[in-house]
């Protein structure tokens, strides 16, 4: 990777990248690149980094591929009806660029996306159309200092930001009061039936998702340089394309943001891993470390079990709140709404203190914080790596070295 002088100009086709002089090939070559959600904006993206020869691509999204879909999604046929689009998007990808390695993830964000691939990423890209789940994302960044670009259209109207952990505002600093109070309501308890009711579909154009992801993946390459300075690190761009006009708005970081909460330095366990590991050994793990009992956080809130206050019947779960909807809800005896046991900690003495983790809806290569009276750690599920074999590939720079890049001096163009 280190010698990526250009024999052949015609024969290769990262030629004009290794003229560029503003971006750096071996970088790019290198990069690993996380996008979340593979519609139109996320069919765009991959098309971006595919063509520029990243190293690795992660692909999430939890639906399936639509007819509808077609007329914005360029990698979409009507023989994919039903497919995930996650698994076809790669399968295309592949065809584009077989230099690119890929990495589908068919399912919910919280579901499928354990914070040791966060981790391993060094461009993250947000192609959501759910404030929830941008929300979900954003947290995780947080928690790892690791920048991400979000994307966002309706009709002729987008917009973009990049965030920085620690640099100006993260994505909930820019909530609204009824924003977050909606947001609220959708993942408690009390929002199950409210998370299900079916979601209008957004207007969107082919043209505004050309132009929103090329800007998208614009910003994360200049980060990725440590192009900060002129990035839009805690900047909104607004693009209005009904009147062609572009325009930056800026907002204040709030200091009490629930969002900015950060880990500390992350602890390798390759003897951990989400279908074998429970809460108790990670717990013998932190004990025998630190000499101190503690409580694991699971980073998210779980459904113990449903308890029908109608009929009395009881089921034991073990499932991220949202991930249970109405329907699952349900008492399957009297049809009434049974309420949720929750938790987001497990100190030892419950009984499921013994599941798996992945029975507690723990994705695999999660990070999962241990913390005492006088100490905290954060164990990396790291034996789940198996699943993930292209993170050992030789093009990607080990994890040690997955942080942004020192910011640079930029020279004026004429």
């Amino acid at each position: 990777m280190a010698d990526l002088q250009i024999k052949d100009p015609a024969m290769d086709r990262y030629h004009s990248l290794a003229l560029s002089s503003v971006w750096e090939l071996a970088r790019i070559r290198q990069a690993c690149a996380l996008v979340v959600g593979a519609g139109a904006l996320g069919n765009e993206v991959c098309k971006n980094l595919a063509m520029m020869g990243v190293a690795l691509i992660v692909v999430l999204d939890r639906d399936t591929v639509e007819v509808a879909n077609l007329s914005r999604s360029a990698f979409f046929r009507e023989s994919d009806h039903g497919r995930l689009k996650a698994e076809v998007i790669c399968e295309r990808l592949k065809d584009l660029n077989p230099d690119v390695e890929l990495q589908p993830l068919a399912g919910d964000l919280d579901e499928v996306l354990g914070l040791g691939v966060v981790r391993r990423a060094d461009m993250v890209f947000s192609c959501l159309d759910s404030r929830l789940a941008r929300r979900s994302l954003n947290r995780m960044c947080e928690k790892l200092s690791k920048p991400w670009v979000d994307g966002a259209m309706e009709n002729l109207l987008g917009e973009v930001n990049a965030y920085l952990p620690g640099e100006g505002p993260c994505y909930e600093c820019k909530l609204t009061a009824a924003a977050k109070t909606a947001l609220a309501e959708a993942a408690s308890c009390r929002g199950i039936a409210l998370r299900n009711l079916s979601r209008g579909k957004v207007p969107t154009t082919s043209t505004m998702g050309s132009i929103i992801a090329a800007l998208q993946v614009q910003e994360a390459v200049k980060m990725l340089h440590g192009d900060f300075q002129n990035a839009l690190v805690g900047k909104r761009l607004v693009v209005n394309c009904t009147i062609n006009d572009f325009y930056i708005s800026e907002s204040e970081r709030k200091d009490d943001c629930p969002g900015h909460f950060r880990y500390g330095e992350i602890t390798e366990g390759d003897g951990f891993s989400a279908a074998s590991t429970s809460a108790s050994d990670l717990l013998a793990r932190f004990a025998k470390d630190n000499g101190e009992e503690g409580a694991v956080d699971l980073g998210r809130e779980v459904v113990i079990a449903l308890r029908c206050s109608t009929c009395g019947e009881t089921e034991v779960l073990g499932q991220p709140l949202r991930r249970v909807g109405e329907e699952a809800a349900r008492c399957p005896r009297c049809g009434q709404i049974r309420e949720p046991e929750t938790t987001h900690a497990v100190r030892g003495t419950e009984a499921y203190a013994q599941w798996p983790l992945s029975r507690l809806g723990i994705p695999k290569l999660d990070v999962l914080e241990v913390r005492g009276s006088s100490a905290a750690v954060w164990y990396e599920l790291t034996g789940d790596l198996q699943s993930f074999p292209h993170f050992g590939c030789p093009e990607l720079a080990p994890v040690a070295d997955k942080q942004p890049a020192e910011p640079t001096e930029q020279k004026a163009v004429a």
